[in-house]
């Protein structure tokens, strides 16, 4: 290597050298001139004030109680008037019907006595289930009052083709022997069936 080589290679390590102390030292320089991290900046805040707490509602008001009424009676007459007519008293207003209450079957001692051979003649035979050919048993719940009426009419079954209002329409207007529980007429519900056949 000659002479001037190693001047050339000298002189690029103090470059180096140089470059890196001086980064070091700026760098160094840089971090001093930072602001110390324990010091706080002041800012305006706005002072958070909780809202003012409710008025305390007035105390209740004691109501008076009611005042007594007072009637005063003026003394009795000492002498009396008579006269001829005749003063009736006024009539107690009409009371509303009390529902009647329906006994169940279960609960009478002898049954009401249906009239079979009237509710036979008065049963129509739908046309339609004539036609058709369609026998079967209706079951009806009579309604019948203690004074032996029949008061409400409920199908309970039966095979359709008008066989059931048939047989609930023979029935209307029907008047038969009420049921009896211990002796006394009394009104009960009565499961009745009524067969249709062709002959």
């Amino acid at each position: 290597m000659n002479r001037w080589t190693r001047w050339i290679i000298l002189a690029a390590v103090v470059a180096i050298h140089g470059v890196v102390l001086l980064t070091v030292t700026v760098t160094t320089r840089v971090q001093e001139q930072r602001e110390d991290p324990s010091l706080f900046k002041m800012v305006d805040v706005e002072v958070f004030e909780p809202p003012a707490p409710p008025p305390e509602p007035p105390p209740p008001q004691e109501i008076p109680p009611p005042e007594e009424t007072v009637i005063v009676l003026d003394e009795p007459a000492e002498t009396f008037i008579e006269t001829e007519e005749e003063v009736t008293p006024t009539p107690p207003p009409p009371q509303p019907p009390r529902p009647t209450e329906y006994l169940p079957q279960h609960r009478i001692s002898r049954p009401p006595q249906i009239p079979t051979e009237e509710i036979r003649r008065r049963v129509v035979y739908p046309a339609l289930a004539n036609r058709q050919g369609i026998e079967g048993v209706v079951y009806l719940e009579l309604f019948i009052d203690e004074e032996g009426r029949v008061q409400r009419i409920e199908i309970l079954r039966e095979p359709g083709f008008g066989l059931g209002a048939a047989a609930a329409a023979a029935f209307q207007g029907v008047t038969v022997e009420p049921a009896e529980a211990n002796g006394q007429p009394v009104a009960v519900r009565f499961r009745y069936p009524v067969r249709f056949e062709l002959r």
